[in-house]
């Protein structure tokens, strides 16, 4: 250790300094000053362990100096020298937490032995607390990482070794019962970046996991949150009995679902396991748990669902969406974004109604995606590949789609003035009939979506658009349907159907309405005024 001697008395300078050769300590002299300003040139250089120090320095006195030592080296450890025994020096001493405090004239060997080892074992121990607190702090600051880690030693098969759960213990992983259940928690990437940027996913996946953490560690149950490198926290449920039917993991998904919700409005969705193993067993539950990750593929959108063990999908290798990579052109030829989610719906109807597999449904649409980008002369996000692979739902899977070809859309066709152009209340109109091209919206339909009594939409919509919502509907659908009609070997039924009419005549009188001609004489080419073919 290291040592620093303060006193503006020479001679009581190297009378301590003669003492402390005959002590042996294991103590350096590093520094002697007989001024403050000396003193603190001297201390910043040195930073000793320990100072001894006059308090009766004149300028700044002895407690000043002590003061703006422990600014700089907070553990340094202080012992004070005076010629008088006053209570105020005591009290302040006591208050810089002093070792000693010692008189001149009675200092013995014996005393300043006493002193310096009494503050040599203080700073050993604050040291020692120091470098615990260091310990920790590097611990918290890592402890995603240390459970990754500790999660990798468990998968490799070696969970009853005794050093692997010990160094759980260490990060707080306790697992005081036989048992393990599990689930993980997933964010919805099509709800994370209708609210956030893909740069920002890493940082929601951090503020999600912190929620489970806080939550978890209030929970009853002993349930162990950790983070996956996707945008998953997986769960782990420590039980006594595998025969528990109470799920607390259910429980607890749905309590962080709504916490994140509050907080960080997105989407999360849980799933939980019924198998249960014993911890040496862990490897084999977390492989069923993967294995089965995009089995509710198609199953409704529930909170929090029960994972299917089992799932039957097809496979095929002819060629998909090739009627979808049409409408995709038509999207920018047109310049209608209703043609993207008609592309889209139309692929995941496919999908769903022949449960492919779920890899060749997200291939598909990473496909549509790339193809527009090169159409458009665009660029699509990198992270939209990575998000999309990670998704556990056609739902999920569809609206990041959609979202990307929007954005690639927007990118190509919108000039900076063209949403100026427009009321942005029937900007927000158009949004959603080219979301729902395929239904039959009502007026009523888009009342509820914009939060709005239906009486007075329809008096608000006139008002705005010079016409009833029915007709600008009817029109908007028409104009989309002059085109399909345009392309070759295109049907009737099938530009019905696709716009969301499910009665061919009811089609044809409302097509004849707003554009005066039956489809059928549209789908023979245009005719002039006297009315000959051109």
């Amino acid at each position: 250790m290291t040592l620093m001697l303060i006193d503006d008395d020479v001679p009581m300078l190297e009378y301590v300094e003669y003492l402390l050769g005959s002590l042996g300590l294991d103590l350096k002299l590093v520094a002697s000053a007989f001024s403050s300003e000396d003193a603190l040139e001297q201390f910043h250089t040195a930073l000793p362990d320990i100072v001894i120090v006059d308090i009766g320095l004149p300028g700044m006195d002895g407690l000043e100096l002590a003061d703006a030592f422990r600014i700089t080296k907070p553990e340094v450890r202080l012992i004070f020298l005076t010629c008088y025994e006053d209570f105020h020096y005591s009290k302040r001493a006591i208050q810089l937490e002093a070792d000693d405090y010692l008189i001149k004239d009675e200092l013995s060997p014996e005393q300043l032995k006493s002193s310096l080892a009494k503050a040599m074992s203080r700073f050993k121990s604050r040291e020692e607390l120091l470098e615990r607190y260091s310990f920790r702090q590097a611990i918290e600051r890592n402890k995603e990482v240390l459970k990754q880690s500790f999660l990798k030693q468990l998968l490799s098969g070696t969970a009853g070794q005794e050093n692997t759960l010990e160094f759980g213990e260490r990060l707080g992983i306790s697992w005081k019962h036989p048992f393990l259940r599990h689930g993980f928690l997933h964010m919805d990437a099509a709800s994370v970046t209708e609210r956030y940027r893909y740069k920002d996913i890493p940082l929601i996946h951090s503020a999600v996991n912190n929620i489970a953490l806080e939550l978890s560690a209030a929970a009853e149950a002993s349930i162990t949150p950790i983070m996956s490198r996707d945008a998953d926290i997986y769960l782990v449920w420590n039980v006594a009995d595998p025969r528990l039917t109470e799920n607390k993991l259910a429980e607890f998904m749905q309590a962080v679902q709504d916490k994140v919700e509050q907080y960080l409005k997105i989407t999360l969705r849980g799933f939980y396991s019924e198998s249960c193993a014993p911890v040496r067993s862990f490897d084999v539950l977390y492989k069923t748990l993967t294995d089965c990750r995009e089995n509710n593929f198609y199953q409704s959108v529930t909170p929090v669902s029960l994972l299917e063990e089992h799932a039957n999908f097809g496979q095929t290798l002819e060629r998909r969406g090739e009627k979808e990579r049409g409408m995709l052109s038509l999207a920018l030829l047109d310049q209608q974004a209703a043609w993207i989610d008609l592309a889209v719906n139309q692929w995941t109807q496919q999908a769903m109604a022949e449960r492919l597999l779920p890899r060749l449904v997200k291939e598909t649409c990473g496909d549509l995606v790339r193809q527009l980008a090169f159409e458009a002369g665009g660029l699509a996000e990198e992270d939209f590949f990575t998000q999309l692979e990670q998704t556990v739902h056609i739902g999920e899977a569809a609206s990041l789609t959609k979202r990307e070809l929007r954005s690639l859309w927007r990118q190509h066709t919108l000039a900076p003035a063209a949403a100026e152009e427009k009321d942005v209340r029937l900007q927000a109109v158009d949004k959603y009939l080219e979301e729902h091209v395929d239904r039959m919206v009502t007026s009523t339909d888009m009342a509820e979506h914009l939060h709005l009594n239906a009486s007075y939409f329809s008096r608000y919509f006139k008002k705005l658009s010079g016409v009833n919502f029915t007709d600008y509907v009817n029109q908007y659908k028409m104009n989309m349907a002059i085109t399909m009609l345009a392309r070759p070997h295109e049907t009737v039924e099938n530009v019905a159907y696709t716009l969301g009419f499910s009665d061919r005549a009811y089609f044809s009188k409302v097509f004849k309405k707003y554009s005066g001609r039956n489809p059928s004489e549209y789908k023979a080419g245009p005719v002039e005024e006297d009315g000959r073919e051109p």
